[in-house]
């Protein structure tokens, strides 16, 4: 009995990995075969703080303005937060 080879295997085994980066290097993605960004590989510290950014600048978008003034508890922590980031922020340059 003659074993038949996996083709599949070979064929993805012959084939190398292609690596992205969209941003210069500080995230690597694998490309999809197709030529699409694949599957995050790699992040550095700067795009971690970059997507935290982004993220956290919805705080300050219409539709958060208008949760607020729905929700008077989103409201009051929302100052709060604001207070408690103007200390930091008045501490930090007082030193």
């Amino acid at each position: 009995m003659v074993k038949k080879k996996n083709t599949r295997t070979k064929t993805k085994s012959r084939r190398g990995i292609i690596y992205t980066s969209p941003d210069g290097g500080h995230t690597v993605y694998e490309q999809n075969r197709d030529g699409t960004r694949g599957r995050l590989v790699e992040e550095d510290q700067h795009a971690r703080m970059l997507r935290h950014v982004m993220d956290d600048a919805e705080l300050f978008s219409i539709e958060a303005f208008h949760l607020r003034a729905q929700y008077p508890t989103l409201q009051k922590a929302y100052e709060q937060y604001k207070t408690v980031y103007k200390l930091v922020c008045d501490n930090d340059t007082a030193e």
